[in-house]
């Protein structure tokens, strides 16, 4: 009772409400709206802060009868910060789900990369992977938020609330459903292709079981079901007209404007298809509807948090670009899907969507496909697959200035990593050799700068807006020696499609779309960063930020 006094109180005096979908409540009513029983946390994996408008012709309207829509309703009903950027680099799935519910960067929390190098064992680390639990319910390898060195939102509402409040993670991702979802979580699922279905580890069961609901949804094989489908277009053809196929699709069909059938030549390769397309978007909002269910969120006085992460949107702009006819229909179908959810949370949720707050947000965004950039703006390029020259032509520099040895342990940019061991074991000062490969760096084509750690931790960048990014991202114990940047529009990444990474607009530039308790509809056009979203949870919740949160109230 005093939980739920003090949040009442700390409401009416920064004049928080529910976002109405009528008129606002009065009376025992509003107080009881006054505190959300559902928090819902989504994040659309690579969905840039222009998906939010260029397709919203094709979105459903914000609302038809008693339904709701999906993007237009958070938008006309809901806070849309329009000018919501990340902070740090590089902007990638495990470093942006480090961020979201945590509120903090990545010299603070441990995630520095979705994989970094670790000096000691001198091999390369996913960001969730832990050798210590155990695969439930799958064979892919185990993973837990061990290597999440802070809270999250979720965690803080486990310990507020004793433990009562439920927190639920689902993501196709690991490291998103992981990371979003924290330590403290009851269900933590992620997809394994391997399985054909949703695992967790011994981190989050240590039963060594899956919910009984996961295990009956796993039994009927819903992945599968979608291999004899095809993938085609929501929308008429000439819906699609201002999209265009990526640049390496020759001679695909004109109606429909593509078809991706499931069926692939292995087991394997249906599995990806299924992941890239539309069915897998419904399989992950069909999971999270049943967890409303069977995890009974939302159902009392103790607010719960659902996280989500929608994977596809990322598979799909990887595969084919964000101008691509690809990428609007999953927006469109995300649209519908969202509208769908926001509808049952209505029915579901006691007190319906008015004793709920959803933020819809995204972990990064993503550069056009180089090759068609390059034709639009005659600046920039694809050197696909540059990597491994970048880094013969690092080697050359430092084997000159030093002599014969493998000085170079990895480079994946923006992450260079010295042999520090080897550089001792000559008397080499460390900061004179990142100077060495620095400077080397500079002078490849396609690199805008090259930054020594020595430098990010002495606070000596220069100070352009965007550096600032560069040393929030430098985490001293699991970054590399350097940190390396592509020109905008260039693209070092091999094969055909995108990428993202970079601290330029297109990869850091993300929508937060906030509606229901604790915000006040309209656009909003100041500045913001992604990890204010946890420090405004946590106010609007009533409990204490997370433990490494560096971010502000949203205004």
């Amino acid at each position: 009772m005093a939980f739920m006094n003090g949040l009442l109180v700390f409401a009416s005096l920064f004049g928080l409400s529910s976002c109405s979908l009528d008129s606002p409540t009065s009376g025992p009513m509003a107080a009881e709206a006054a505190r959300p029983r559902l928090v819902v946390v989504i994040s659309i994996d690579q969905f840039r802060e222009d998906y939010v408008t260029r397709f919203e012709k094709d979105y459903l309207p914000a609302k038809k009868g008693s339904s709701v829509g999906g993007f237009n309703f958070l938008v006309s009903q809901g806070a849309h910060f329009a000018d919501a950027h990340y902070d740090h680099v590089p902007t990638v799935t495990g470093v942006g789900h480090g961020v979201i519910t945590t509120g903090s960067i990545p010299a603070l929390n441990g995630i520095a990369d979705n994989v970094w190098f670790d000096r000691s064992t001198r091999k390369a680390v996913y960001c969730v992977e832990d050798a210590s639990v155990k695969t439930v319910g799958g064979t892919a390898n185990p993973m837990s938020p061990k290597n999440q060195r802070v809270t999250t939102v979720g965690d803080e509402l486990k310990m507020a609330t004793a433990g009562k409040a439920k927190v639920v993670g689902i993501a196709l991702k690991d490291r998103a459903s992981i990371l979003l979802s924290g330590h403290a979580a009851d269900t933590v699922i992620w997809f394994d292709s391997g399985a054909g279905g949703w695992v967790t580890s011994t981190f989050y069961a240590p039963s060594g079981k899956l919910p009984e609901w996961v295990e009956k949804m796993n039994g009927e094989k819903i992945p599968e079901s979608s291999f004899a489908r095809t993938w085609g277009p929501l929308l008429p053809d000439s819906a699609y007209q201002l999209t265009r196929p990526a640049p390496f699709v020759k001679g695909g069909p004109t109606s429909p404007v593509f078809s991706h059938p499931i069926a692939g030549s292995t087991r394997s390769a249906s599995m990806g298809n299924f992941t890239r397309s539309s069915f897998a978007q419904e399989y992950v909002f069909e999971t999270v509807k049943r967890a409303l269910d069977e995890e009974s969120l939302g159902r009392d006085d103790v607010p719960d948090m659902l996280c989500i992460n929608l994977s596809t949107n990322d598979y799909v702009g990887h595969a084919y670009g964000p101008n691509s006819p690809e990428v609007m229909d999953i927006s469109v179908r995300t649209d519908r899907l969202l509208s769908d959810l926001f509808n049952t949370l209505d029915k579901k949720v006691k007190g319906g969507l008015k004793s709920t707050t959803i933020v819809v947000t995204a972990d990064h965004g993503v550069a056009p496909i180089p090759e068609e950039a390059k034709d639009t703006y005659r600046v920039g390029h694809a050197i696909r697959g540059a990597t491994a020259k970048l880094r013969d032509a690092i080697e050359a520099a430092l084997t000159s200035k030093y002599g014969e040895g493998k000085w170079v342990l990895y480079c994946e940019p923006p992450q260079l990593y010295l042999d520090r061991e080897l550089l001792a074991s000559k008397g080499i000062d460390l900061a004179e050799a990142q100077r060495v490969a620095a400077n080397a760096a500079r002078g490849f084509e396609g690199i805008v700068e090259a930054f020594t750690g020595e430098d990010i931790l002495r606070g000596a960048l220069p100070a352009w807006s965007w550096t600032q990014q560069v040393a929030n991202g430098y985490n001293r114990l699991l970054s590399g020696d350097v940190m390396l940047f592509e020109t905008p529009g260039t693209l070092f990444a091999g094969g055909s499609g995108t990428s993202h990474g970079s601290p330029w607009a297109y990869d850091a530039h993300v929508p937060i779309l906030a509606f229901g308790i604790g915000s006040r509809a309209g656009l909003r056009r100041e500045r913001v960063s992604v990890s204010d979203i946890a420090p405004t949870l946590s106010m609007i919740l009533g409990i204490e930020h997370p433990s490494g949160s560096v971010g502000r109230i949203l205004p």
